[in-house]
Formats: C-alpha cells, structure tokens, sequence
C-alpha cells in the first residue's frame, strides 16, 4: 500500500503562502501581460485552459515558441477528449510516431492528434523537432488547418496559399510591427494573438463529440458474415488493431455464440436477436477468435464470442443499469458507465448487487467506483472504501467539495487543503441543475465555484488525483 499524503503539508502550505504573496501564481493575468495589447487574448485562452502561465506567475510573452508548443496550443484550440491526447490513467497517450519525440512525451498525444487531424505533417525525414523555434508562418498553418483551411481548399503554393487567407481573415490583427512572416518566429503572445483571432473559427469546425462506443441490445441487422475473414487474434492495449489490422473508427463489434463454438466453418444464425452490437472498448488486450471484414485495409465489422472481454480492474461513473441477458441466455444486471472516458455497457454475473440511483448512496453523487471484470463480465461493483484492487483512494472527503482556485494542476479549497492534478487526468462532469447523467469533461472544467471529488488510481506513489468528477454551476 502506498504511503499517501496530502499535499496540504505544513512545508508545502509555508511554500505556496510565500509563492502567492510574492508572485502572484494565482492572478487570473500575469503581471508581465496586463496592460498589453494581447492581454485579451492572453486571459481569453488561460481562461480555456489552452495556455498557461509559468510557475513564478509570469508568462513571458517575448519568448520564442517551440513547435511542440505551438502544436499543443493549436490542438488545445480543437477542444479534444482528454483520452485522445494525453491518455489516461489505465490508457497510454497516442504515439505521433515521429522518431525524435525524446523529451516531449508531454506533447507527444497532441502531436499525434495534430497528424491524424491534418494539422501538421512534420518533415520528409521521418521528424517533427519538436524543440525546433516556430516560424509565424508555420503557426499560422497550423492554426489555419485546425479550422479546416487545408491545402486542397485553399490551392496554390504554401506559404503564400496560408498568409493569403490569413490576411483575408484578419488572422494577424493585432500582430504589431508586421513581423516577417516567412523568416521571424513567433513568441508566445504572438501565438496567443493569433490562436484569438481565429479561436471561434476553430472550435466551430471541432465542435466537441459526444463518447463513441455506446451499445445497443441489438442490431438493426445481422452482420454480412459471408465475406468475412476467420483468425484467432488479439486487441492491443488501446483498441485500435486487432492482429496487426487497424480498426476503422466506426467498426462494429458483434457478439455472437459461446467461444468454444468458433470455428472457421461455423454457421451463423439470421436473426438479428441472437446478435448483440458492443463497443470496442470492452477488449482492452483480449484474445479471441473472431470474423471480420475489412475496407481499405482497415477492418470495419466483427464478430467476436460473447463470453469474451476484459480481465481486470475498472474505474468508473454510473450513468445506468440494465438488465440484459449473459452469453448462457441467463437474466442478469448490467451498468452503463464512462470508463477512460469511454461508453460502455457491461454485464453482469448473475446475482450481482449493483448500485441505486436514488437514496442516500446514489451513484449520481461523484462516486467512483472499481468494477472487477472477468471475460467481460461484471464480477463485483467496489468504493474506494472497500475496494479490492492495489490502488483506488479517494482524496477528498467523500462528497463533492468546492473549488477556491485551480492553477498550475494544483486545486486550493477554502479550507486550505491542496491537491495536484495531473496533466493525464480523466474529467467526468455533471450539471449541477440536474444531475442525471456525467458527461466526460476536460481541466477547464476545474475552475473556481465548481464542486469536485477527486480519485488517485495510479501506482507512482504520488497523492495526486488522476481521475476527477466535478459539479458544474
């Protein structure tokens, strides 16, 4: 068991004290932006969580931006899942393959996100150089391509193509002494003036999504097994090959049978009841035989044992439960739940106790909880009072708690306790008006006024909350 201490120790409260009277690390604007003609936008993006001030309270607006920076900033903008950048606690961030990225590991999901979305490319050598300072031009790309002015849209040459729609757009207003585009770099506040100036664009063109995965009980029609291929292989740990072959992100997952009825001459069934449509997600390194289809090389439909799934320790939040039916045919209990923020519905063993919605001990209070899963099935529902895995503890008082301030991943409440976040960290929200359902969240989420629970389900040996519910006003 991990020796856990909050950070609220007398040494640290004697720190922080003198952090605040001197530097002013909590000021909404640092010091060295007030006053200056980027300030708005500088309060603007902080506000966001897309940029952030240094840890002595200044934010050096005149310092030259790398282009792993840059690309943290512009992708921040697009307003991702958590999950799809940074990862999460149990779930690895994605890897930008670039085969420079030593020392960026921070920047290394946003990256990764930045390619997949058609932000940026690197360069033909197989590199990013993330340390590399960026040019006005290549910020100004970047910034143009995540509100979805891509190459094949605006034609032409690069860099001209880009500078031309940024004039054209009012992108450099405010970019004082009209700096060389092509040759000078950017600084900070240049970066925060110019992700400004196009922000709504931006997050219009990436509106947020709502979880993928969800279930249904079963499918609208039955798969087209005919052209499908058998083998026994395996998900990897992110869920997104299966033996070797990359899952389109719209495939669908059939369940179908017992396991021990599989077979490269199995015979399927026509009737869409004997099929039941799941999520992904439930086969976190799970090896099974299966049928599947591919398009385009990527595989698009499956079918997979139904008594197959996920071995091992869950966290999660409770939107629901079901009952459903068990791979035996049995009447059993299920849950509908956001894990790593994802939607999944698991099954039950039968007789399992789960969780109300209503009463004191409702699973719509922020409660997190432990789900033991064998093959895909539930077989115990835990707190972190009396949970069975290695790590699970709750860090706040077991009910939500409201927010003083949240800077530097660091949450104050009135009563002087502190606690980090990290950068990782899941974010659960729910309305505080109506508090029937969680929505994933992301840290801008953690700000003054909102109430909180915080979880720490890592095995690092830091009391620092990893996964977080928060109550918004």
């Amino acid at each position: 068991m991990k020796n856990k201490k909050k950070l609220h120790s007398k040494l640290f409260i004697m720190i922080m004290v003198l952090l605040l009277s001197t530097t002013g690390v909590f000021a909404a604007v640092p010091d060295d932006v007030q006053g200056k003609s980027y300030e708005q936008a500088v309060e603007t993006l902080m506000e966001k969580g897309i940029i952030t001030g240094d840890t002595d309270g200044n934010f050096y607006p005149e310092s030259n931006l790398t282009r792993a920076q840059a690309c943290v900033i512009i992708v921040k903008s697009m307003n991702p899942s958590a999950v799809d950048v940074t990862g999460t606690a149990t779930q690895p961030a994605p890897d930008s393959g670039f085969g420079d990225m030593t020392g960026y590991g921070w920047a290394e999901g946003y990256i990764a996100y930045a390619v997949e979305h058609g932000v940026t490319n690197g360069y033909p050598d197989g590199t990013f150089k993330p340390g590399n300072p960026v040019k006005i031009n290549e910020l100004i790309t970047m910034a143009l391509r995540a509100a979805t002015y891509s190459d094949e849209v605006l034609g032409g040459t690069w860099p001209s193509n880009y500078l031309g729609k940024a004039v054209e757009l009012n992108l450099l207003e405010g970019l004082e002494g009209n700096p060389d585009m092509a040759q000078s770099y950017a600084t900070k506040w240049m970066a925060a003036q110019v992700d400004y100036n196009l922000l709504d664009e931006i997050e219009k063109a990436n509106p947020q999504k709502e979880p993928s995965g969800s279930d249904q009980e079963t499918p609208s029609n039955v798969p087209d097994t005919d052209s499908m291929t058998y083998v026994n292989g395996s998900f990897d740990s992110d869920m997104t090959t299966f033996n070797g072959k990359t899952l389109a992100d719209d495939a669908v997952v059939y369940s179908y049978e017992l396991e021990k009825n599989y077979g490269s001459k199995m015979t399927f069934s026509k009737k869409s009841a004997d099929y039941r449509t799941e999520t992904v997600y439930k086969y976190k390194n799970v090896e099974t035989p299966a049928f599947y289809k591919t398009e385009n090389n990527k595989i698009v439909s499956m079918v997979v044992p139904k008594d197959i799934g996920y071995s091992g320790w869950a966290y999660v939040v409770i939107n629901g439960t079901i009952t459903t039916k068990n791979a035996k045919g049995d009447t059993v209990p299920g849950l509908e739940v956001l894990a790593a923020a994802r939607e999944i519905k698991w099954v039950g063993e039968k007789g399992l106790s789960v969780p109300s919605k209503t009463g004191s001990s409702s699973y719509l209070n922020g409660t997190v909880y432990e789900l033991r899963i064998k093959k895909g099935e539930i077989q115990s529902v835990l707190t972190a009072a009396n949970h069975k895995g290695k790590y699970f503890e709750e860090l706040t008082g077991g009910s939500f708690e409201e927010i003083k301030s949240f800077k530097n991943n660091v949450v104050e409440f009135d009563n002087g306790d502190l606690y980090e976040i990290k950068d990782n960290a899941t974010v659960y929200t729910m309305d505080d008006g109506n508090q029937k359902e969680y929505n994933v969240g992301k840290q801008s989420n953690i700000k003054k006024g909102n109430e909180i629970r915080i979880y720490d389900i890592s095995d690092d040996d830091e009391a620092a909350g990893n996964l977080v519910v928060v109550l918004t006003k």
